[in-house]
């Protein structure tokens, strides 16, 4: 009896017949089934982490917000805004860029473009109240930057947060008063 044991021809045996398996396997076969474990690794971890990005857009197609913000950051459609609006329930915050916001915007409301986070965050983070719902819009269905404003806001320690669904084109094609058109926008259907 050997020093190895009983197991070792099995152990042996099995190591060399995989080392003569893989050595008849192509390089670019043994390439494709490393990206391919490597894969599945990471889309295993993403779906078990509460953190993880979906893969496909939400219900209200939230690209890319993690599941965990999700529940914390709920989307208002046009007639729940106006009447946070009209209530005056709510602060309205601009997450469009400066020169849009002076086109137009929500009367009352502030700007804080998103785009610009690191340089507007030190000056307006007194101004932005922690016990006031805030009312978070940008563009319209594609833009992401209210979204990405609120997850950032969470991770600020702030609670009372909401997204306006569509943001800024909805607003208007509702035909809700602006600073530029106080009694409200003409709409499509001529009322305003």
């Amino acid at each position: 009896m050997s020093d190895q044991g009983e197991s070792c021809p099995l152990i042996c045996g099995t190591a060399a017949l995989a080392r003569w398996a893989l050595a008849r396997v192509p390089h670019a076969t043994r390439a494709a089934i490393l990206v391919a474990a490597a894969v599945a690794a990471g889309a295993a971890f993403n779906a078990l982490n509460p953190f993880g990005i979906p893969w496909l857009p939400s219900p209200g197609n939230r690209i890319g917000i993690p599941r965990a913000f999700e529940a914390r950051l709920p989307q208002i459609d046009a007639a729940q805004a106006l009447t946070l609006y009209q209530a005056g329930e709510a602060l309205f915050v601009d997450s469009r860029d400066a020169k849009d916001y002076r086109r137009d915007h929500v009367p009352g409301a502030i700007n804080f473009p998103m785009r610009e986070w690191p340089d507007f965050w030190p000056a307006i983070q007194s101004d932005l109240p922690r016990d006031r719902l805030l009312v978070l819009y940008c563009y319209g269905a594609h833009c992401g930057l209210s979204t990405r404003q609120g997850k950032t806001l969470l991770e600020e320690g702030y609670e009372k947060l909401a997204v306006l669904d569509y943001g800024w084109v909805t607003w208007i094609e509702h035909g809700y008063p602006t600073v530029l058109h106080p009694e409200g926008y003409p709409t499509r259907e001529g009322g305003g």
